[in-house]
């Protein structure tokens, strides 16, 4: 139900004199705290990881991209979440640093969200490239050459680019 001002305030709220508003909640928080948005993340992400990883596979010419994706998509998922993680926390800590030095910037409005979650999606990145070639492909029968080419493209298309979205009310 919604209430005079078009938001989502309740009939019982407004009886008492309060109204509710839309939070602003940016996008990077979905990663660090768990709620039922994780449900939607968690399968979503192993969509998108299992699509980069066979059009890779097909891409570099591969023999057994199947295979590859049975022996690696597990730990290429996990790995890839948890960059993401890593991303968020280095966001929240920028984040928190700023509330301690007291600035008053709006961070939660472009371009103050995309220049506080720029350092969060770059390591991300970074970690999703540096875990997948160390970790996610042994075993897998690839040569240096493309472990570093399928960790590349993990990273580039699979880096949370959505924490860069400002999403308020």
């Amino acid at each position: 139900m919604t209430g005079p001002d078009g938001g989502g305030a309740s009939r019982g709220a407004e009886r008492k004199g309060l109204r509710l508003y839309n939070v602003l909640f940016p996008m990077w928080l979905f990663y660090l705290f768990p709620t039922g948005v994780w449900l939607l993340l968690l399968p979503a992400n192993f969509a998108i990881d299992t699509l980069v990883l066979r059009w890779g596979a097909k891409r570099l010419c591969l023999p057994d991209a199947a295979g590859l994706w049975r022996r690696s998509i597990l730990r290429v998922w996990g790995l890839g979440f948890l960059s993401d993680l890593l991303g968020a926390g280095l966001i929240l800590g920028l984040q928190l640093l700023i509330d301690a030095v007291g600035l008053t910037w709006d961070t939660f409005f472009f371009p103050g969200v995309t220049l506080l979650s720029l350092p969060g999606v770059v390591l991300a990145g970074f970690c999703i490239y540096t875990f997948n070639a160390r970790y996610s492909f042994t075993g897998c029968g690839l040569t240096q050459a493309q472990i570093r080419q399928m960790s590349r493209l993990l990273a580039l298309f699979t880096a949370p680019y959505a924490m860069l979205i400002p999403l308020y009310g």
